[in-house]
């Protein structure tokens, strides 16, 4: 990660203050060793310069992965930046679940009334999807614990062991990581 207090521009600034200077380092070095100052420390010298060589590349490479690696996080950043905001969103998709439910339940006679619920319900799972949130497949799947929350185990018959059995709550996904898993019960 980034250090807070350096930043990103911190940290580039300070690898390239590192690499001017070992670059200076080894021209100092090759200029004395062909200038033929340096006598009997030509050995010397030039393993110096092998040094400052090794040196620069090395930083040269840290600051060239430094740079990989924001340019990482920063992708990750806006692609997984709205999380929190499409999880608040999902509370609005259950209410308007929960109205059709009862909607159906207590006034089954008033259609215009559910239609238009069904309908903004289905404008919400449109506009979900717009932003790569899509819901998780829940009725009739086997039951796997990265994409479904078990909140009971029933016995139904005719219906094999591990299956989930019904949708408590729809859960969604957001590009590939789960934004929140469905609850459900499983048979047993």
């Amino acid at each position: 990660m980034v250090d807070e207090k350096k930043g990103p521009r911190g940290y580039e600034d300070e690898m390239t203050d590192k690499y001017t200077a070992l670059q200076e380092g080894l021209q100092d070095a090759e200029e004395t060793v062909e200038s033929g100052e340096a006598g009997d420390d030509v050995a010397g010298l030039k393993a110096q310069v092998e040094e400052f060589k090794d040196r620069c590349l090395r930083a040269y490479a840290e600051m060239d992965n430094m740079r990989k690696r924001l340019a990482r996080e920063r992708q990750e950043i806006v692609k997984f930046g709205t999380e929190k905001l499409l999880r608040d969103f999902l509370l609005v998709y259950d209410a308007i679940h929960k109205s059709i439910a009862t909607a159906t339940e207590l006034r089954p006679e008033d259609e215009q009334f559910i239609e238009g619920l069904r309908m903004t319900e289905k404008l919400f799972l449109e506009t979900l999807k717009k932003y790569q949130v899509e819901p998780i497949q829940a009725q009739n799947v086997p039951f796997d614990p990265n994409y479904h929350e078990a909140l009971m185990q029933v016995t139904k018959e005719g219906v094999e062991k591990g299956m989930v059995v019904d949708e408590i709550e729809k859960g969604f996904m957001v590009h590939d990581r789960v934004l929140r898993p469905a609850k459900v019960t499983v048979s047993g």
